[in-house]
């Protein structure tokens, strides 16, 4: 059966918060998987990573982990000591990916997130050879640890780095290790590609992990834009075993609303309780499809 999950953010105004008791609320919720970020875990003790840890495994809740790097680790800078902070970093996370029991790191992991392009750059090649570089680097530390790494494609207004499913292909080529591999997200497909199905199915076996949401971000919903038949029948049809985690984002306020930019309540001031229900149908939704 497909593991379904759903990134921390949707509950929370701030990234730092109590992951234990985040665990034993999704597990109540029904869901197999909680997304982490690495900062606020590096940011606490090993004792406390290791509480988490074991949280998780007594309520059988799998932990992956999303980044999304800041402009101090941006992978593709010309400044080789910001690269070499960013690669630091990255190998960091895997340490406490690999202590926690966590194989499946990606996110905006290529780049600097939220930053784009801001002069009108036409051959985006030096951008992404140095990016390679530093992954190849990252790649020897994923490979001896076991972890898996997902190049997410992102919309244009996130990164300029790889917007398609195509350009993330040629870019997980340059890379050129069994680890590296693709992140597909509902939310900036809708923006970028032309076709769901097709993009799903030009990954294929090299899709390592896959995030849902409607168009606005709300959780995905049988009355929602997105075409569900055709995105779980693509995923189907390549065999996907992978993941299915959910990346909602739908309350203003705090950091979370800030990097996300949530300028308006697209919960449309939902409860707790509402916000629950929205995850427990969305789930019910995509293990039927996946079914």
């Amino acid at each position: 059966m497909t593991k379904i999950g759903i990134h921390f953010g949707y509950f929370n105004r701030d990234w730092n918060t109590d992951f234990i008791q985040q665990i034993e609320h999704i597990k109540r919720l029904g869901l197999d998987i909680l997304e982490v970020a690495p900062a606020p875990l590096l940011a606490l003790s090993k004792e406390e990573r290791d509480r988490i840890a074991e949280t998780a495994k007594a309520n059988q809740i799998t932990l992956t982990f999303s980044v999304g790097l800041n402009a101090s680790q941006d992978l593709a800078s010309e400044d080789a000591s910001i690269r070499e902070n960013g690669i630091r970093f990255t190998k960091d996370t895997f340490q406490i990916m690999h202590e926690m029991g966590s194989n499946i790191y990606s996110g905006v992991d290529i780049g600097a997130w939220n930053q784009t392009f801001t002069t009108g750059v036409t051959d985006k090649l030096p951008y992404l050879s140095r990016s390679a570089e530093s992954m190849k680097e990252i790649m020897k530390s994923a490979e001896e640890l076991g972890i898996t790494v997902g190049v997410e494609v992102v919309n244009r207004y996130e990164s300029s780095l790889v917007n398609t499913a195509a350009e993330a292909m040629a870019y997980v080529d340059m890379v050129g290790s069994p680890n590296c591999k693709i992140l597909l997200d509902t939310y900036h497909m809708n923006i970028e590609e032309d076709s769901f199905s097709d993009a799903i199915r030009l990954v294929g076996d090299r899709l390592a992990h896959f995030h849902v949401g409607e168009s606005n971000r709300r959780p995905p919903s049988p009355h929602g834009r997105m075409p569900w038949d055709e995105i779980t029948g693509a995923l189907k049809d390549i065999n996907y075993t992978g993941a299915i985690v959910m990346e909602p984002f739908i309350k203003m306020g705090g950091e979370v609303g800030r990097d996300i930019k949530v300028w308006r309540d697209i919960s449309q001031n939902a409860s707790n309780e509402e916000m629950d229900q929205l995850v427990r149908d969305a789930a019910a939704m995509l293990r039927e499809k996946m079914s």
